[in-house]
């Protein structure tokens, strides 16, 4: 099987829908208020792995009076119960958020800033086979995710 490469989780319409939406939430114990319901629609229609800010930037005209505190709450609330999972950024001082919790890994562009999901069942192969057959003591690993920091190529 070959690597995949996306440059970003794409929802379908029937994901944005009010009703998915408000299952999404109640399926991990969170109340659905409007404005955690538009945090999470501007989280997975934004392109890439946004920031607290951009998803602010996106929901402010229909919530004038939202604060930035009140986006990160809601991000960290929907982290916590894993609706979504922080993508740390290479630049260090950013938080990104990844609507898609399915096994994958990242990598950073260091020139765009941008954050491309990578999918290799090879690798997890090997990571897997690899802490098999060295351990950890004191430790046994679940799951991982790469973080792989480089500049994109042109293809030949």
């Amino acid at each position: 099987m070959q690597p995949v490469f996306e440059s970003s989780f794409q929802p379908q319409a029937a994901d944005v829908s009010p009703d998915a939406l408000r299952e999404r939430l109640a399926r991990k114990g969170l109340r659905a208020t409007r404005q955690r319901l538009a945090i999470l629609e501007s989280l997975l229609l934004l392109p890439g792995h946004p920031t607290a800010e951009q998803v602010h930037r996106r929901v402010r005209p229909d919530y004038p009076t939202i604060s930035l505190g009140t986006v990160y709450k809601a991000l960290d609330s929907f982290v916590a119960t894993g609706l979504v999972r922080r993508v740390a950024a290479a630049e260090g001082h950013s938080r990104r958020f990844d609507a898609d919790c399915s096994a994958h890994h990242h990598l950073h562009c260091t020139d765009t800033q941008e954050i491309i999901d990578y999918c290799d069942p090879r690798l997890d192969a090997l990571i897997q086979e690899f802490f098999a057959a060295r351990g950890l003591p004191g430790f046994r690993p679940e799951t991982f995710s790469l973080h792989i920091t480089g500049t994109k190529t042109r293809e030949s």
